[in-house]
């Protein structure tokens, strides 16, 4: 799934900040589902809030390295494994 489609879909979920954590519910039909959400470590929460339908995956892990300080293999992991479960969530509803 590209990041444009996750843009689009973004308004399919719900976000809130519970301490220093972000969880993230998928909403079908304006319901939450609770048995699908999760909670998003620094790294996903910074990926999430980086989505915003213009920001490229160049330009999301470069913002990743400089925030985190962390090498762009790390950066490109981390990256990967999110999005592929935020797509995963996104096909199953």
């Amino acid at each position: 799934m590209t990041l444009l489609e996750i843009f689009q879909n973004k308004s399919q979920f719900a976000t809130r900040k519970v301490g220093n954590e972000m969880v993230l519910v998928p909403l079908k039909n304006n319901i939450a589902n609770m048995n699908k959400m999760f909670t998003l470590n620094d790294v996903a929460c910074f990926i999430w809030e980086s989505i915003n339908g213009k920001s490229t995956k160049k330009d999301i892990l470069t913002s990743i390295i400089e925030a985190f300080e962390i090498n762009l293999e790390t950066a490109e992991s981390d990256y990967d494994e999110f999005i592929e479960s935020v797509s995963k969530m996104i096909l199953e509803k």
